[in-house]
């Protein structure tokens, strides 16, 4: 075999160990934990615009791959024409391992087209169109390859290489498509039902419908147990002309059984498009009259592994909290299960308004009764937007025993360094925040440099209000605490 089968062979042999088994991550992550700390919270930052950042783990590994095509490239080639070859069939190999991910991958094979529609600042605003428009240009890109081969036999380099991504992308496909049969077809229950609910702020002398966030209650045809860290995209054709194309991923925030059967909540923040649509379908009541048709594709996610820790820290901002909610419920549940005596549920949460603490009121109350040894503690942090003018940044207000609410921006350092103080056992900090705090939490958690504090990240992240002082740094300024009625 020359250079560029072995690499071939090489490449499929890591992605079938990526793909074959979560023991072998369970493991890479131990060792990781153990021996490399720096490596593990470092975080190489990019801009803004271009709307990602990564671990230096990651970075090595790209590294590497980015070796291992430089020697392909390099041994063996005596002249231009064989360098050229070699390029192209390089570039066909790397198609399989792509194949296998989602258009954003296979997408970075493409070009400057692609690259441009890869910028978080275009992929925000044409969320749709990015999606579909990777896997047109992944299409053509394919095209173009078996247009441009010297030879068409397909059991031979580089076509059958790019049969194999051909095949893997089909296999792939057909599995999604098959799952998302099973998940949403029943005999007797054809599809999942969706009911569009309004979020109300509530007060003792009136209620005000919150205006950029709403409740999508999803009836499942066939349930499953949902668990924490999962997502699912939805899909419902009677939200406009165009909205039977259209699947977007949300956090299951919380789930409930009626007398009608399973139900999850999404919490839906309004952004454009699909989303935007919704709002004309919300409703107050949850009830059979407002329901429209949903296909669910999912659920997808990994659950982190919380249970193990005696002191958990849960950070949030915005709608971060969609995604921590399942883990509140879920460890609430094994503490009560289990017996254990020696555990602190702590939540922190950043919200850019004051009303945008009525996304979760009825499901915190929830929790709050259900923690009866009090081991929950929730401080909620309002950076503007507040509902009385007589608030002044500073301010920190008193929402029942267990629940505090600052009216300034999250203070992350001094939050993790008093929690670990008079903490039970080891400590785990989970984040779904934006990039800001992510990058600064993780700072902090290096520094503090105890091995028994481990750093773990949801999958999805909120957007950040870009432009606005969120003052993330700033010290929270301990004013009178006074009682006050309202939401959570």
């Amino acid at each position: 075999m020359d250079i560029t089968q072995w690499y071939a062979v090489a490449l499929g042999g890591l992605v079938v160990l990526f793909h074959a088994s979560h023991l072998i991550m369970k493991i890479s992550c131990f060792l990781k934990n153990l021996f490399c700390p720096q490596v593990r919270f470092s975080k190489i930052g990019f801009n803004r615009y271009i709307g990602f950042s990564t671990m230096r783990v990651d970075v090595m590994l790209v590294g590497l791959f980015l070796v291992g095509n430089a020697i392909c490239i390099t041994v063996g080639v005596k002249d231009v024409a064989s360098l050229v070859k070699r390029s192209a069939l390089l570039c066909t190999i790397n198609l399989m391992p792509l194949a296998l991910g989602e258009p954003k991958l296979v997408a970075a094979a493409v070009g400057a087209v692609l690259l441009f529609s890869s910028i978080a600042f275009v992929r925000r605003r044409f969320y749709e169109i990015f999606q579909k428009l990777h896997l047109i240009l992944a299409a053509l890109l394919i095209a173009a390859i078996y247009l441009h081969s010297s030879s068409k036999d397909l059991w031979k380099a580089p076509i059958v290489y790019l049969f194999a991504a051909i095949c893997l992308q089909i296999a792939i496909g057909a599995l999604r498509f098959g799952w998302t049969l099973y998940r949403n077809i029943k005999h007797r229950k054809p599809l999942n039902r969706a009911t569009v609910q309004i979020i109300t702020y509530k007060t003792k002398k009136r209620d005000t419908p919150v205006s950029d966030a709403v409740h999508v209650h999803v009836r499942l045809s066939r349930p499953w147990r949902p668990r924490a860290g999962q997502y699912v995209y939805l899909s419902i054709p009677g939200v406009s002309h165009t909205s039977f194309v259209q699947s977007h991923p949300f956090f299951v925030s919380w789930w409930y059984r009626d007398a009608e059967g399973d139900a999850i909540v999404l919490i839906v923040e309004k952004r454009k498009g699909f989303t935007q649509d919704l709002f004309r379908h919300a409703t107050n009541d949850v009830d059979q009259r407002n329901e429209m048709r949903a296909i669910i594709e999912g659920p997808y996610g990994k659950e982190l592994d919380l249970k193990s820790y005696g002191t958990i820290l849960l950070f949030a901002t915005g709608i971060g909290i969609a995604g921590q909610l399942p883990y509140i419920t879920q460890l609430l549940e094994e503490y009560h299960n289990s017996g254990e005596k020696n555990r602190r549920i702590a939540v922190f949460w950043e919200l850019d308004s004051e009303m945008h603490s009525a996304w979760v009121t009825d499901m915190m109350m929830e929790l709050l009764k259900r923690d009866t040894d009090g081991i929950l503690d929730i401080q909620l942090f309002v950076l503007g937007n507040y509902i009385s003018n007589q608030t002044e940044p500073g301010d920190v207000a008193r929402l029942g025993t267990r629940i505090k609410m600052t009216y300034d921006g999250m203070n992350a350092e001094t939050l993790i360094r008093s929690e670990i103080k008079g903490r039970e056992g080891r400590t785990v900090v989970s984040l779904c925040t934006n990039s800001e705090t992510s990058d600064k939490i993780r700072v902090i958690v290096q520094q503090i440099r105890d091995k028994t504090i481990d750093l773990k990240e949801l999958e999805y992240r909120p957007h950040s209000a870009w432009g606005k002082d969120k003052r993330l740094g700033s010290k929270v300024q301990r004013g009178g605490e006074k009682d006050k009625e309202g939401n959570v």
